[in-house]
């Protein structure tokens, strides 16, 4: 078999996969919610681990003080992960105007690590019945908790949400745009198609009583992606139903890193915990993977190749990902595909080596 013919069948591969996971996320688009407006509202927990961040922080606990839910039913519990910047004096200071806003300072476990023990501190001080996770470097919408608990029946465990880029302003936040939408496309697809593969703790919602079922982070096996271990604890568990909606009701925004090496590595620490989705994760991304290396393979080997074929990824990527660009009315985002494209023709191709033979996991200055 030529190296043509070799690229041709591992893009059509890829793009019948594509095809596939469209399907998938539409069926994610379209996924049923109840109505529950007349029901009396449960208590609710949202709880946000926050290290080192003076920054971000503010924003992401106005916009929770603007959710639009009775505050008496709410609790706000912001976890300072051994901050040595500021960010435990804007989370008094936020108490200080809402009762419902309270400060628990994480410490040192023997058993758990990371993010895993501050969200573990503040998730066992909560007293909702359902646990909302966001990120402190995250705004939420006034409709979060309502719309998402309209997600959720008595049998109904866990719910993830889509998260996205807030703004893409420049060629740098623009490619992370799109690498969070095409991600989380997938994702809430293969989950609605019951292939859970992935999900972000920045948009994850849990009842307390299904995260106790499994023994909470105490128990889960740690992994750098501690998000995805609960989620798929729960899942794995039989006892409980999952729902992965795209729903603009309930999208949560983050902001964009301003360099590609702090790019690298949160996604890095995205594959290394992928490494647990199993067989069926691996098999989905092997037509990419393999794709992408050919047609690096094929700049120097077969350059007419690589011209016709690029162009071609191109249209079919963008076509996987308007719908959700239209569904969050991020169709701007489109102005950034060729940065996008170029970086994603690299990093998919050698992230897996990096994450099988390279060095430890290093986030918020931490070694894992």
């Amino acid at each position: 078999m030529s190296f043509g013919i070799f690229v041709d069948v591992f893009a059509v591969l890829y793009a019948f996969e594509l095809l596939f996971l469209s399907y998938a996320a539409y069926l994610a688009r379209r996924t049923p919610r109840e109505r529950k407006d007349s029901v009396a509202f449960p208590k609710v927990s949202v709880v946000v681990a926050a290290k080192d961040e003076e920054k971000a922080l503010p924003a992401c606990i106005d916009s929770i003080t603007r959710i639009d839910y009775p505050c008496e039913m709410l609790e706000v519990l912001i976890v300072d992960d051994q901050s040595s910047d500021s960010t435990p004096k804007i989370i008094d200071q936020h108490a200080a105007r809402f009762p419902f806003v309270k400060r628990i300072d994480a410490v040192k476990s023997l058993q758990l690590r990371g993010k895993a023990n501050a969200l573990a501190q503040g998730i066992e001080r909560a007293t909702g019945e359902f646990i909302f996770l966001t990120d402190a470097d995250c705004t939420v919408p006034p409709s979060w908790i309502k719309d998402t608990l309209n997600y959720f029946d008595e049998d109904t465990g866990i719910v993830p949400g889509v998260t996205l880029i807030s703004t893409a302003a420049k060629p740098i936040h623009g490619l992370q745009a799109l690498d969070w939408d095409f991600l989380l496309t997938v994702g809430a697809g293969l989950a609605t198609i019951g292939k859970p593969v992935a999900c972000l703790g920045n948009n994850l919602v849990f009842r307390k009583a299904a995260y106790d079922d499994v023994g909470g982070y105490r128990e889960i096996k740690f992994s750098v992606t501690e998000d995805y271990a609960l989620f798929k604890s729960i899942v794995e568990s039989r006892k409980w139903k999952f729902v992965y909606p795209m729903d603009s009701r309930t999208l949560v925004k983050t902001i964009p890193l301003e360099h590609l090496k702090d790019v690298f590595a949160q996604r890095k620490r995205w594959a290394t915990g992928g490494k647990d989705t199993g067989v069926f994760g691996k098999l989905i991304l092997a037509p990419g993977f393999v794709l992408h290396w050919l047609m690096l393979a094929a700049i120097f080997f077969q350059p007419l190749t690589f011209i016709v074929m690029f162009p071609l990824k191109f249209i079919i990527e963008a076509a996987f990902l308007i719908p959700t660009l239209r569904r969050y009315g991020k169709i701007a985002h489109l102005n950034f595909i060729l940065y996008f494209e170029i970086y994603y023709l690299i990093y998919v191709a050698i992230l897996p080596f990096s994450v099988y033979f390279g060095k430890s996991v290093i986030w918020k200055g931490r070694k894992y």
